[in-house]
């Protein structure tokens, strides 16, 4: 927790701290984790953490033609954490499915429009389009996993879904509405939570196995 404080505070005051060095750390730390806590490691998720390091070192590049591979390596990530979860559904009512598919593309789509404009100015309309896809099936299936047995792993899936939508609006708003240094330093601290607590939700689970 430490650490991701110190990387959010590091977005908005690099004269003070270098966040070259603090950007870097969380998801090696992830890494660690779930393999010292899982009783099973999970090659998916690991694999993941390494496109999201990906992500994370092209996106934040000074070469802005380097950002929208950044953001295509986020974009395959988040298709795995999808994946991921795909092979714990046990499935659902159709109206529950349909009703948790129409609140999840109010919730995205909305913000999406609005900040199409900013996408398309910084030349990265179609990549983060898809990146926006790839979130969405993964905030949906880890609601909807959530809804349908409210367990203890479970909880971290919420706890997942609700980071990354916090994550998405604030980084959205500073990127491509008005740069505001208060709402990066929250789209840093949820988005390094929304992989902490996908990793705490595969260590759970793979303890009750």
């Amino acid at each position: 927790m430490g650490i991701l404080f110190l990387d959010a505070l590091g977005a908005i005051f690099p004269e003070y701290l270098n966040r070259q060095v603090t950007l870097f750390i969380p998801i090696p730390l992830l890494f660690i984790i779930h393999i010292l806590n899982a009783n099973k490691k999970d090659k998916l998720f690991l694999l993941s953490l390494v496109f999201h390091f990906l992500g994370l070192y092209y996106f934040n590049n000074a070469f802005k033609e380097y950002n929208a591979l950044g953001i295509i390596f986020h974009t395959i990530a988040f298709f795995i954490y999808a994946f991921i979860l795909f092979k714990h559904y046990q499935g659902t009512h159709i109206r529950r499915f349909l009703k948790f598919a129409l609140i999840m593309v109010t919730l995205v789509g909305i913000p999406t429009v609005i900040y199409s404009a900013g996408m398309r100015k910084m030349l990265v309309l179609h990549e983060t389009i898809v990146y926006v896809v790839s979130v969405t099936v993964f905030a949906f299936s880890a609601s909807l996993l959530y809804v349908n047995d409210k367990t203890k792993a479970n909880r971290f899936l919420l706890l997942a879904t609700v980071s990354i939508l916090i994550s998405s609006y604030s980084q959205g708003y500073n990127l491509f509405m008005k740069k505001s240094d208060f709402l990066e330093f929250f789209a840093v601290i949820f988005f390094n939570l929304t992989h902490y607590f996908m990793c705490w939700y595969l260590i759970v689970k793979s303890r009750k196995k």
